[in-house]
């Protein structure tokens, strides 16, 4: 796998996961995965502690709602012109 079909799949998944009310309506298997797919993307991204740890932070804490989260996400793909599959985000788990 390339490293940008890593990335997008990262973003395919964190999309898909905060798609929750919130945090809490994950297991904790979802979470472990919400978290290192983040951190995938924030890697591969570069992406500031601000869009990356500190937003998965706040979301966990209940700071921001997941939907923030998500639309949060949502700019950043935007931004990078990274074209998720919806599909994929819009699969259940």
């Amino acid at each position: 796998m390339k490293k940008e079909e890593f990335i997008k799949h990262a973003c395919e998944q964190v999309l898909r996961f905060t798609q929750v009310k919130k945090w809490d309506d994950l297991s904790e298997e979802l979470k472990v995965q919400l978290g290192f797919n983040m951190g995938a993307m924030a890697l591969g991204l570069n992406l500031s502690k601000e869009d990356g740890f500190l937003a998965l932070s706040n979301a966990r804490e209940g700071k921001i709602s997941m939907e923030k989260f998500h639309k949060h996400i949502r700019v950043i793909t935007l931004s990078y012109k990274i074209t998720v599959d919806e599909g994929k985000v819009l699969r259940p788990f």
